[in-house]
C-alpha cells in the first residue's frame, strides 16, 4: 500500500485532478504501474532531466519511476517533458529529453517553449491545463512518412496509480498533432512507434 504521507505528497505535486469522467483501469498500488527495464544511467544527459525533485521523490516512493526513458521498445514521457527520438532498424532510439510547456496548456496565443524539431526525428510531449481540465500529448513527426503508435496513460485515481490504453491517431509526415484527454495525466507511454504508408493513416 502507498503510505498516506507519500500519497498526500503525490496528489499535492501531481497535475491537478480533472473531472473523472473517462474510464480508467486501476493498477494495484503495490505493483509497478509500468513494466520494463531500468532507467538509463544518470550519466546519460537525456535520461534524467532536472526539475520537480519533490515530485520525483514522492512518485518513486510510491513505486513509479518518474523519468522520461526507454522501456524496451517503448518510450515513457513524463508530464512537463518532451522526448525526442529517431528510428533505427524500426526501433526507437531516445535522443533527448527536454522540460517545457505546450501551447495548448498555456494562455491563448502563447507558443510552445520547445525548439523546432530536426528533420528525421519524432517527438512526444505531455502537458496539462487545470483551467481547461485537460491533458495533452503533442506529437511532432519530422519523418518523410506518417508515423503510427499506441499510447497508454498513467494517472492518479482514487488514491492509486492507474493506467489505461488511449485511442490515438497516426500523424502525417512533416506535421504535428494533438491528443487531448480529461484524465490528469502523469505520463504517457508510447509503443509500436513506426513509419506507415501515408494512405494507411488511421486512429486506433
Amino acid at each position: 500500500m502507498i503510505r498516506p504521507l507519500i500519497l498526500t505528497a503525490v496528489l499535492a505535486l501531481a497535475p491537478p485532478a480533472f473531472a473523472q469522467d473517462a474510464p480508467v483501469k486501476t493498477a494495484p498500488a503495490a505493483s509497478p504501474p509500468l513494466a520494463g527495464g531500468p532507467a538509463p544511467s544518470s550519466g546519460t544527459a537525456a535520461a534524467r532531466p532536472t526539475g520537480r525533485p519533490p515530485l520525483v521523490a514522492a512518485l518513486m516512493a510510491a513505486g513509479f519511476d518518474p523519468h522520461s526513458k526507454l522501456i524496451g521498445e517503448s518510450v515513457q514521457v513524463m508530464f512537463g517533458q518532451r522526448a525526442t527520438l529517431h528510428l533505427a532498424d524500426g526501433k526507437p532510439v531516445l535522443d533527448a529529453v527536454e522540460i517545457g510547456r505546450l501551447d495548448m496548456a498555456l494562455p491563448e496565443g502563447t507558443p510552445d517553449t520547445y525548439k523546432p524539431l530536426e528533420p528525421g526525428k519524432v517527438a512526444f510531449a505531455v502537458d496539462s491545463s487545470p483551467e481547461k481540465r485537460q491533458s495533452f500529448l503533442k506529437i511532432w513527426n519530422g519523418l518523410g512518412h506518417a508515423v503510427g503508435y499506441e499510447a497508454e496513460l498513467t494517472a492518479i485515481r482514487g488514491g492509486q496509480l492507474a493506467k489505461r490504453k488511449a485511442q490515438v491517431c497516426a500523424v502525417p509526415g512533416g506535421s504535428s498533432n494533438y491528443e487531448i484527454w480529461s484524465d490528469p495525466v502523469l505520463a504517457v507511454t508510447l509503443s509500436q512507434i513506426a513509419e506507415i504508408a501515408d494512405d494507411k493513416i488511421t486512429c486506433k
